[in-house]
């Protein structure tokens, strides 16, 4: 390990899976040894020690001697948190809560279940984790916790999930800047970072003596040097609401645009957030369909594997489902308002999916054709200015009615 490395390590920047194995090794210790030396006191153990102390006790003994991870002393090879054996990483213990016949639901903690599942199997994770802001998730959730104690949570899953990444995979991490900060140079020790995607989302309520934050961070990874799908659509031009006439000139070149639209950006504004109660599947907030639409399109094709290990109101495995991805997800709460959406709230989804990919590839949405159709006289918009021979949406191929 480089001195600089340890140096980081020393100022309080949390050590990747590998890096602890290296110091554990150096110091003659498991890994989770190293933790417990550091000071940091795991919440697995913590957990044991209320529900068996003498067990526990015994455990933390047997850790701090530097016992071999997998190995309770009689020669048997655990799996679970503290415990797992790259050897036997297929086998699930747990049982789904919910299954369709594209994906899996699981009603756990994601640390329980994620160091079961086979390495390098998913093409995609998308992980919108708690932000930390003590919202009530339901019994068992921790919302709250020390800057510290949030972070080195964070890397506990992160470790798993770069390992469950297949080469060329793509990892997507949704989070708040203030956080993201943190974790995009933790995360960069190990996958590439391609992105800093920033989503506009603005509730105009005002914060004193701070700029108004108005967007969210959704980081872009990618295992290795370049992914093995990247396949972003195109979008709309963007135009006046009212009038329908483009928000931008594009250098005076409107005849040389790409007539499936323009490119994607690494600002996301078009993404409008999930507040009317016709659309939301539970009380806590909810992602839109659109991103995970978005992200899904981006980085994997039908039949690939996606993993989420925080379903929350489960928007990405209903556009899994509706995309024709192989999906797994977990959530330690309430999983009734997935199975619900899932079961019957399909219709509705696939009406939104529907409505998204209609105005997707394509120079103008439908909408903004039709306003400028009934303001093109009083404002002289020239059709001809574009070529909208390779358009998706009718009204862009048939303008001479107009």
């Amino acid at each position: 390990m480089s001195v600089e490395t340890l140096r980081d390590i020393e100022s309080g920047t949390p050590p990747t899976a590998d890096e602890l194995g290296s110091l554990g090794e150096s110091l003659g210790v498991s890994p989770e040894a190293v933790r417990l030396l550091a000071g940091e006191f795991p919440e697995d153990i913590h957990e044991g020690l209320l529900a068996d102390p003498e067990g526990a006790l015994s455990a933390l003994r047997q850790e701090i001697g530097g016992r071999q991870s997998g190995d309770d002393g009689n020669g048997a090879t655990t799996v679970g948190r503290l415990g797992r054996s790259p050897e036997n990483d297929t086998a699930v213990s747990h049982t789904p809560v919910y299954e369709t016949d594209s994906g899996t639901l699981y009603d756990v903690d994601c640390r329980d279940l994620l160091p079961e599942l086979e390495s390098e199997s998913f093409d995609l994770v998308f992980a919108d984790p708690p932000f930390n802001l003590d919202k009530d998730y339901g019994e068992g959730s921790d919302d709250d916790r020390p800057e510290e104690a949030y972070l080195s949570w964070c890397t506990e899953w992160i470790d798993e999930i770069t390992r469950l990444l297949k080469p060329g995979g793509s990892f997507f991490l949704y989070n708040l800047p203030k956080w993201n900060t943190h974790l995009a140079h933790y995360v960069s020790r190990r996958l590439t970072l391609r992105d800093w995607i920033a989503v506009d989302m603005k509730f105009g309520l005002p914060i004193p003596n701070r700029l108004y934050p108005s967007h969210y961070s959704l980081l872009y990874f990618v295992r290795g040097d370049s992914p093995d799908t990247f396949d972003p659509d195109r979008l709309p031009i963007d135009t006046c609401p009212h009038c329908g006439g483009e928000q931008n000139d594009y250098g005076g070149y409107k005849s040389e645009m790409n007539p499936n639209g323009v490119n994607l950006t690494s600002v996301w504004d078009d993404i409008p957030p999930v507040r009317h109660d016709k659309h939301l599947n539970r009380d806590a907030n909810q992602l839109s369909i659109k991103l995970l639409h978005r992200v899904i399109g981006m980085a994997t094709e039908e039949g690939d594997r996606i993993l989420d290990p925080f379903g929350g109101a489960g928007t990405t495995y209903a556009a899994a489902e509706l995309m024709d991805r192989e999906w797994i997800g977990t959530e330690l709460h309430d999983c009734s308002p997935i199975v619900s959406r899932l079961e019957d709230g399909r219709d509705d989804d696939r009406q939104r999916v529907q409505e998204i990919e209609r105005n997707l590839n394509a120079l103008f949405t439908e909408s903004a054709l039709e306003r400028r159709v009934e303001y093109r006289q009083e404002f002289g918009f020239n059709f001809e200015d574009y070529d909208l021979s390779a358009s998706t949406v009718p009204i862009q191929q048939s303008l001479d009615s107009y």
